[in-house]
């Protein structure tokens, strides 16, 4: 199964879930986390993350039955041109999740 990982939780309390997110998944991007996992091992992910989220941190998980079903989009902000108030939003694919190598 394809897992997409992610949380928002408390300066403080970042390390923690790195660490055990590192342990199932790879480090994508800040709090982002992807891979390919059993369901077994997904479940005791999911147990782990219990053990220590606390009130008011937020874990989001996308699960796919596999990375070649899932679309990656990056939207990343461009500055304004010719005094605009808002800049343009470049929208880049992204399919590194599909292929079985990661080059680095």
């Amino acid at each position: 199964m394809f897992v997409i990982m992610t949380y928002d939780v408390e300066a403080k309390r970042t390390n923690k879930f790195r660490k055990l997110l590192r342990k199932y998944l790879s480090h994508t991007q800040y709090s982002v986390f992807t891979g390919d996992l059993p369901e077994a091992a997904l479940l005791e992910l999911r147990n782990k993350i219990h053990e220590i989220i606390m009130p008011g941190d937020r874990v989001t998980e996308i699960t796919a039955e596999n990375r070649h079903n899932v679309n990656v989009v990056h939207l990343l902000g461009q500055k304004p041109k010719n005094g605009a108030v808002k800049g343009k939003v470049l929208a880049t694919k992204d399919a590194s999740h599909k292929s079985d190598y990661q080059v680095l």
